[in-house]
């Protein structure tokens, strides 16, 4: 399957990209951009093996994407833990592509991407999923992390997100 943006809607609330959206949503509530310290991982636990932190790395010419962190669900998922590689590492040049000018669009929007697709690995395109790409601020001076939660489509969580009042 192609990449294919889709509205969050169309993801079931019970799959963990719908669910982190509703974490997200919550605490960007008063910035716009959570910063890093209102994600806590004790909330988001059942989330969290889904999930992939991109650090935002400024070069000369260009950004370059590094992985923090990649949830055992992530590595199992593509077969190889990205922890501490660089973007592209790994992708078909066309994934690599699409990543770079999704990254961009959410730091530059501040606002999450959201799509269904064939993992960009070779010998793992015959998996469907859907992603939801998040800006997050560790600095507190603008987005400098992305949040990736990447799960097969079929997948669901038990995660409930907090209720705003």
């Amino acid at each position: 399957m192609a990449y294919l943006e889709v509205d969050i809607s169309a993801i079931s609330s019970r799959h963990p990209v719908r669910a982190f959206d509703t974490y997200w949503s919550h605490h960007a509530l008063s910035a716009g951009v959570p910063s890093r310290n209102q994600i806590n991982p004790g909330e988001i636990a059942g989330l969290l093996r889904w999930l992939l932190v991109l650090e935002v790395v400024p070069r000369r010419a260009d950004i370059e994407y590094r992985y923090r962190l990649a949830g055992t669900g992530c590595t199992e998922l593509f077969g190889i833990d990205y922890t501490g590689k660089v973007l592209g590492e790994n992708l078909t040049p066309e994934g690599e592509e699409i990543r770079r000018l999704e990254f961009g669009r959410v730091l530059e929007n501040l606002r999450p991407i959201f799509s269904t697709s064939s993992l960009p690995i070779k010998t793992r395109e015959f998996i469907t999923v859907h992603r939801g790409v998040f800006p997050v601020s560790a600095s507190g001076d603008g987005a400098d992390q992305i949040f990736v939660v990447v799960a097969p489509t079929v997948t669901e969580c038990a995660f409930r997100a907090p209720v705003t009042a």
